[in-house]
């Protein structure tokens, strides 16, 4: 108990020193470590909100992904690539950041009747936030340039996962029970259960696809564990929507994967009133009375989607502006649904956008699924395409895009899979050392010329 109490008073310097050094070397040219410390840091908002008593804390992470960004231009090794690096995700996310800067320009002609562009208005912290997703993607695409990175940065994000999952299961056991649950935030702080839950069931799906191509060893036991330990943050999160969400992931991977699985998963579906735990039952029974009519907070939703409708016939194409809805006094200050949220604030076009985001990302995981040339990349595929309709499930019933703790790694799983597809497509590529030239051996149709290449990935010289 003490080493955990010394850990835990030490962290927060030792991780403000060293993303100092990861940033000071980001910006010579050095991103490797800068981008797993981000990625390490993204869902853990309880931990950056401790390291802002240092100077220029506050901006940490915005540091660290300048240093990323900045130094990825002098990156002798991703300067050395030769390969294409066109990737369909990469433009729609530059559109996404462009449209939402005109978006949150138009909410202030909405809100304020002429241009507005103050560095105090919440709608620009919540826009950049936003933005920094779609950039993570990018940098995530740009600087992972061999599969040992990609493999790294998501023993990375597992590692978050499991801190997340501590801290839930935690307040799990403090706030025990239906009426505790809103008091569990997990590490996110600012959110709710809805949103930890919403974390955990979309990542779930995707590990869940990589433990199918694992053998059996050290690194299987230990994804397996998070996997159990994830669905038990889960059921105790009491999130009607994760659970609609997760079914729905299982469904779409045990189909691929193991068709035996779903026998037990629709035996759940079938018998859950005798199989779930008795508070899950209660909490999926509040979506109606005794009476049979919607409970307070189901109908509250439904009257403030109808009052959001108003605005979208008052503004179809455009929509009233980015962040623009919370503030118009409205009950519950947001429309608890993404889909009538974007149409609402960003119009036909908004909502046009973020269906081809979601398509493309779709469209990602399964090219990796059927064109990746390892099992486990075809794993992190189908785990990536079965993760998005999750997510599409997830935002029916609240704001599960928006938030930076939630979704990121959502965007940093699309760079990942967008390069190993770019990988798979020119199996021929060996990356030597920073210095030598990066070499490509044709592969001739002949089955007689047809040789084995063992490719490797050396370690970077700084």
């Amino acid at each position: 108990m003490s080493l955990g109490v010394f850990l835990k008073a030490s962290a927060p310097l030792s991780l403000y020193l060293g993303g100092l050094v990861c940033a000071i070397r980001a910006f010579a040219g050095n991103v490797r470590w800068a981008l797993m410390l981000v990625v390490f840091l993204l869902p853990l908002r309880n931990v950056i909100d401790r390291i802002q008593i240092y100077p220029f804390a506050n901006q940490f992470i915005d540091i660290l992904l300048g240093g990323i960004l900045i130094g990825g231009f002098f990156n002798k090794r991703t300067a050395a690539l030769k390969t294409p690096e066109q990737s369909s995700i990469t433009t729609i996310a530059i559109i996404t950041v462009f449209y939402l800067l005109f978006s949150l320009l138009r909410g202030g002609f909405f809100l304020y009747g002429g241009f507005n562009f103050d560095v105090h208005d919440s709608r620009i912290q919540d826009w950049k936030n936003f933005s920094l997703m779609p950039v993570l993607l990018f940098l995530t695409f740009k600087n992972s340039i061999n599969k040992k990175e990609i493999w790294t940065i998501l023993g990375v994000m597992c590692c978050s996962m499991f801190l997340v999952d501590f801290y839930t299961i935690h307040q799990i056991q403090e706030h025990s029970g239906l009426l505790g649950r809103e008091q569990i935030r997990g590490t996110f702080q600012f959110l709710g259960p809805n949103e930890v839950a919403a974390f955990f069931n979309e990542y779930t799906i995707i590990i869940m696809s990589v433990l199918y191509a694992l053998k059996k060893g050290r690194n299987k036991w230990l994804l397996l564990i998070l996997i159990l330990v994830n669905i038990y943050s889960i059921t105790f999160l009491y999130s009607r929507g994760a659970y609609a969400g997760l079914m729905m992931g299982m469904l779409i991977l045990f189909s691929f994967k193991d068709k035996k699985l779903l026998i037990p998963l629709f035996l759940v579906l079938l018998l859950w009133q005798s199989v779930l735990p008795q508070n899950v039952i209660d909490r999926i029974k509040e979506t109606k009375t005794q009476s049979g009519a919607l409970d307070e907070s189901s109908q509250r939703r439904i009257d403030i989607w109808q009052q959001a409708f108003d605005y979208v016939k008052s503004s179809p194409i455009v929509g009233i502006g980015f962040g623009s809805f919370r503030r118009l006094g409205l009950d519950l200050q947001d429309t608890h649904n993404i889909y009538i949220k974007i149409l609402t604030e960003q119009g036909l076009i908004g909502i046009i956008i973020f269906f081809m985001t979601v398509f493309f990302f779709i469209k990602q995981g399964w090219q990796l699924y059927k064109k990746g040339d390892d099992d486990l990349s075809r794993a992190l595929g189908l785990g990536f395409f079965c993760c998005i309709f999750v997510m599409m499930v997830n935002n029916f019933f609240g704001d599960r895009w928006s938030y930076l703790e939630p979704n990121a790694y959502l965007w940093v799983f699309a760079g990942l899979v967008a390069r190993l597809n770019v990988i798979s497509k020119n199996p021929g590529v060996i990356k030597q050392p920073v210095g030598s030239v990066v070499k490509t051996i044709p592969q001739k149709d002949s089955p007689k010329n047809k040789r084995k290449v063992r490719y490797y990935d050396p370690p970077e010289h700084d």
